[in-house]
């Protein structure tokens, strides 16, 4: 049996390590037979079993943060910034991650070398760490995404930043204030007006991804600007209920179903299913609670629309599902998303 790869910190292989006990070539077999995963250049890990709970987007981000780890240990004494500290931060994007790193210039010098991306340092910039590894401040790293992304990424990082749940209970990375001020504090900057947009958007109340892509979507399509999170009491239910997308010059609801909630809805359901760990039963106690919750707004309001993730990204059901309430378009449509 074959001695296991010396490891550093996060099971990270390195090929230097390797070279200095004479199996570095046993490494780059192992990673041609797919046994290890190349990070970046020298950097590797072993490739992860696949588990069913987590998303192809939730591995991408768990692959590209792996990747700043490897890439902090490696180069020195670098500062992340851009897609690479709010990885590291843990916030979202919609799209792939890049196969870069992004890091902070010690001077005017912009590069892209070897996997690294070097933004050049034109200003003072806070500096933050996060597992004692540097990196900018969320407001900067944020424009820096905005710069280089597309819209619909950005915005979803940055709504991630800002999101403030109704009920409390979580302080977010940032504010729509700090954002505005450290966007003024820049100026003039390359990519400036793709910022823009990106404020111009940017909400504390979307409360996943999806409902960040679901807003974008309904902006393209022509309809007007919804109300987001807003509560509706349920006496029957002896609950509140926030809505994701309310209209109320119209009385029509949009609900955006991904993942993530239904996990929120299922814990909630499990803790009033008397303890029980079934699968089976946790998963029809929800089924059960959303359908409860979803009878007694309808009773409220004139429409009720609701999609997931595959139909917001073909874009046409929202549109049939909204029209089909009676909310009208007062916006013409435009195309803002490169999500197909």
């Amino acid at each position: 049996m074959r001695e296991p790869f010396p490891t550093r910190d996060h099971g990270l292989v390195y090929a230097l390590d390797l070279r200095s006990v004479g199996r570095e070539r046993e490494l780059y077999a192992a990673a041609k037979a797919g046994t290890m995963e190349r990070l970046r250049p020298g950097a590797y890990r072993s490739r992860p079993p696949t588990d069913p709970e987590e998303s192809p987007a939730e591995r991408d981000r768990s692959r590209y943060r792996m990747m700043v780890r490897a890439a902090a240990a490696q180069l020195d004494r670098p500062v992340f910034t851009g897609h690479s500290a709010i990885a590291l931060a843990g916030m979202p994007i919609l799209g792939p991650w890049p196969d870069e790193v992004f890091v902070r210039s010690r001077n005017g010098t912009a590069s892209r070398r070897r996997g690294v991306v070097t933004i050049a340092r034109t200003a003072d910039v806070p500096i933050t760490a996060r597992a004692g590894i540097a990196m900018t401040s969320i407001e900067f790293s944020l424009i820096q995404v905005a710069r280089r992304a597309p819209l619909e990424a950005a915005l979803t990082a940055t709504d991630a930043a800002l999101y403030t749940p109704p009920w409390g209970g979580a302080v977010p990375w940032t504010s729509i204030h700090r954002l505005h001020a450290e966007h003024e504090r820049l100026l003039p900057y390359p990519g400036s007006r793709r910022m823009d947009e990106v404020l111009r958007r940017a909400t504390d109340g979307a409360a996943t991804p999806l409902e960040t892509l679901s807003r974008l979507v309904i902006e393209e399509l022509g309809f007007p600007q919804p109300v987001l999170q807003h509560r509706l009491r349920l006496d029957e239910l002896e609950r509140d209920a926030y809505l994701d997308f309310w209209w109320p010059d119209h009385g029509v609801v949009g609900e955006a179903d991904g993942r993530g909630k239904y996990r929120g809805r299922a814990r909630a359901a499990a803790s009033g299913a008397r303890g029980t760990r079934d699968p089976a039963a946790l998963a029809a106690a929800t089924v059960i609670d959303e359908k409860r919750r979803e009878d007694a707004i309808r009773r409220r309001v004139r429409g009720f629309a609701r999609w997931d993730w595959a139909e917001a990204m073909r874009r046409h059901p929202i549109d049939h599902y909204l029209t089909a309430t009676g909310l009208p378009k007062t916006r013409r449509p435009r195309r803002l998303l490169t999500q197909k």
